[in-house]
């Protein structure tokens, strides 16, 4: 028998606790171990043992179940402590890093203080008391885990080309620069972003648009994909096609986007927009590589580095070519992605697109609004 528990709406913020400590109860005992009169394989009992690693979600329900603040606070790294102000330092050697005991007790100050003393330490910190901290072995830092496909599909790949590239089948292509930006060869990446306030009313002129997404979409009609592969939409980037889903962001990203613009950008000239272009496709195509080896269905030291030194210099590229752009937490968190390789294992053994159609199919039951539970046998 299964027991599921429909909860309409996301609890906010600390309300999380209320549900996670009717878990933390139920692990609780399995820690020293829970001792079984009978098991299937062993007719004279068996003590067993249990522990909860990891826990894998995306940003937004990582850090709101391990107490960490906001993508938006000033500490926004499960990670580490650089302020967002500095989001753009892409040396990872100077990021100082979390320490597991520091936090422990200030998540038990946050507890047991008073509600002003809370959003002090809340403020001050970036994090607040999680029941899973009533684990004894429970590390937030190490064993809280952005998954893959939302950090991939749906964050860097989806932020590139609707923040970046932008979309518009309407207007023909540009270059990703404001219109008010001009000669940016003979200024220096880091006074060009400090200098360049676009204007109100300018808006950066669309990469892919209408001229390119004729190219695209010809393309993909001459691409013949494996049967494993569901081609995305073929009107994909129009409000009538709506919102794609992570698999469709990769096929666009990985293939589709990668034949054409090889073939309508892959040359270089000394001056002129075609050598700005080629810069962009290289740029994408670090980003691309970096997908490609993080979702790897196996780990080692030497792919990690490879992933590692793409990023860095996918994230470089685009503060170097999109100068008005400012990085997301999510390309922060990619740095931080090496670690996960590390200590948790390629990403495939904690995908989540099988718990997203659960949660779909939730969603889709009719609770009348009202809290309840749901059994089924």
């Amino acid at each position: 028998m299964y027991l599921v528990t429909i909860i309409p709406g996301k609890p906010s913020r600390h309300n999380i606790n209320h549900t996670l400590r009717r878990l933390v109860q139920q692990l609780l005992p399995f820690w020293e171990g829970v001792y079984y009169l009978r098991t299937a394989r062993y007719t004279l009992g068996r003590t067993i043992f249990a522990v909860l690693i990891p826990a894998v979600c995306d940003t937004e329900g990582a850090h709101q179940l391990s107490g960490f603040a906001s993508h938006s606070h000033t500490y926004f790294c499960r990670q580490c402590l650089l302020p967002i102000q500095e989001i753009h330092n892409l040396d990872p050697e100077k990021w100082m890093m979390r320490d597991w005991n520091k936090h422990r007790q200030l998540a038990f100050e946050w507890k047991e203080a008073p509600m002003a003393r809370r959003n002090t330490i809340y403020q001050e910190n970036g994090l607040r008391w999680s029941e899973l901290l009533d684990l004894p072995y429970w590390d937030p830092i190490r064993f809280t885990v952005i998954d893959d496909m939302h950090l991939g599909y749906l964050g860097l790949f989806e932020t590139h080309l609707r923040e970046i590239w932008k979309i518009d089948d309407k207007k023909n292509g540009g270059n990703g620069l404001h219109p008010d930006t001009k000669d940016q060869k003979k200024i220096s990446n880091a006074s060009l972003r400090n200098s360049l306030k676009p204007k109100s009313g300018s808006s950066p002129r669309h990469v892919i648009s209408k001229d390119l997404l004729e190219e695209i979409r010809a393309d993909m009609k001459r691409t013949v994909l494996p049967n494993w592969i569901q081609p995305p939409p073929s009107e994909w980037g129009t409000s009538a096609s709506g919102k794609l889903s992570a698999d469709e962001y990769k096929v666009i990203c990985s293939i589709s986007l990668v034949i054409t613009l090889i073939r309508v950008w892959g040359y270089e000239n000394d001056e002129g927009v075609e050598s700005r272009r080629f810069k962009m496709l290289e740029n994408f195509l670090d980003l691309v590589h970096s997908m490609h080896v993080l979702f790897f269905c196996e780990t080692s030291q030497k792919s990690r580095a490879y992933y590692k030194s793409h990023i860095l210099k996918y994230l470089r590229g685009v503060l170097e070519l999109y100068p008005d752009f400012t990085l997301k937490p999510n390309h922060h968190h990619a740095v931080h992605i090496v670690t996960d390789l590390e200590t948790m294992g390629p990403g495939h053994a904690r995908s989540t697109p099988v718990f997203e159609r659960i949660n779909h199919s939730l969603q889709q039951l009719n609770t009348n609004r009202r809290l309840g539970k749901l059994m089924y046998s």
